[in-house]
């Protein structure tokens, strides 16, 4: 039988847009859940609703959220065995368990019914990233007149949606949570107790190499060239740890400075490498400060790895809708895996202390909602990175 209206407090359309308006209201996961069970008992003109989280290969049933009052019947946090509850049977289905006579509907010799004594019961599997989570459930030890009706099941449904983003987003701000956390502990390990140790086995090898000749000798430097490159890398990762905890915003702005700028570092730092530049007087475009950081992070890979005549070439041109700086050297090619790095086509492990720098570059361009094409084979490779281009700077 259709019901136009329920039988509690509620309409149905009231119903629906109240569930409705919480997929749009910033809640915390007990808020949401709390009230998305206090809606339903109104709505449904039932006492009893609660929220399960379900283990089934341990046959737990847990309450993580009701209606009932800690000494009601099941008052949020209380535990039982899964096997003696409606709710193994609702997770094992896609679709709402329905009963409004339970014990004439086929339940009569169930052990949750004889356990329970609950006529009526309305409850779906909640999923959450496409597994069976648990379940949302309203029930009462009375009969009801009529089965329910085509929107109730319907309400039950949207409720088991918005509960599914609740938990999906809770979950993933947990995550998110305690990698910040961890990438926190990470990079003070590298920047403090990593570098400290790594400054005395520096400082040894330096030692060595000037107390040593023959093969002590390229042994002593061998270690000192290693400690450089993981010295590089923990800075590399202060600086990514940075660019997280402040995103770079896109504003429209000259880029011509920032590339400039960074020419200008890295030809100082590796005065054996010819850098020629190819710039307009102004390039307009939507990017930030940190783009410069980038620009000289694929200078700075360049340069180490240009081939025995190193040279590097930086040309910046425009299009009607673009602006691309693009970096071309002579080198034996970037790596696949540094390719991949570059255009996030993978979250491989990295092979060595550049791959931090070019995960830098990656953060910084993507960000900026720029685009980065890598071209490389045996006789070079070649980076461009395009920015969305503006007519003019930013006023302030």
């Amino acid at each position: 039988m259709n019901h136009t209206e329920s039988s509690g407090s509620l309409t149905d359309e009231e119903a629906r847009s109240e569930l409705y308006a919480l997929l749009h209201q910033h809640q915390s996961r007990k808020q949401a859940i709390d009230r998305v069970v206090e809606l339903g008992a109104n709505y449904l003109g039932i006492e009893h609703g609660h929220i399960t989280d379900i283990d089934e290969e341990e046959n737990r049933w847990e309450v993580i959220g009701s209606t009932d009052s800690p000494d009601g019947p099941y008052p949020d946090g209380l535990t039982a065995k899964l096997s003696d509850s409606y709710c193994r049977r609702t997770i094992q289905q896609s679709t709402p368990l329905a009963l409004h006579d339970a014990g004439n509907q086929g339940w009569a010799d169930d052990p949750a019914y004889q356990l329970h004594q609950l006529d009526t019961y309305l409850g779906i599997r909640i999923d959450v990233f496409g597994e069976p989570y648990g379940t949302i459930c309203f029930v009462d030890p009375e009969t009801r007149e009529e089965p329910f009706s085509d929107a109730e099941l319907i309400f039950i449904e949207l409720a088991g949606q918005v509960l599914r983003k609740v938990l999906e987003e809770s979950q993933y701000e947990k995550d998110l949570s305690n990698r910040n956390r961890l990438i926190s502990v990470l990079n003070r390990v590298l920047r403090h107790n990593l570098r400290n140790e790594l400054n005395v086995v520096q400082g040894n090898a330096q030692l060595l190499k000037e107390r040593t000749s023959g093969e002590e000798n390229g042994f002593a430097s061998t270690i000192e060239s290693a400690s450089t490159e993981l010295l590089s890398l923990a800075e590399k990762s202060r600086e990514l740890e940075e660019l997280t905890r402040s995103v770079p915003v896109a504003r429209p702005m000259d880029i011509v400075p920032l590339v400039n700028e960074a020419v200008t570092e890295v030809r100082d730092e590796h005065p054996s490498v010819n850098i020629s530049l190819d710039i307009p007087e102004e390039a307009n475009s939507f990017a930030a400060p940190q783009l410069s950081d980038a620009v000289s992070e694929l200078l700075s890979n360049a340069a180490k790895h240009t081939g025995s005549n190193p040279a590097i070439a930086v040309d910046v041109y425009r299009r009607s809708d673009q602006t691309t700086v693009q970096i071309e050297d002579e080198g034996s090619g970037l790596p696949a895996s540094e390719r991949r790095i570059l255009t996030g086509a993978s979250e491989t492990a990295l092979d060595h202390g550049s791959g931090l720098g070019l995960a830098l570059v990656y953060w910084i361009i993507t960000n900026l909602d720029g685009e980065i094409d890598v071209t490389a084979g045996s006789s070079g490779t070649t980076v461009e990175l395009h920015l969305q281009r503006t007519t003019s700077p930013s006023s302030k």
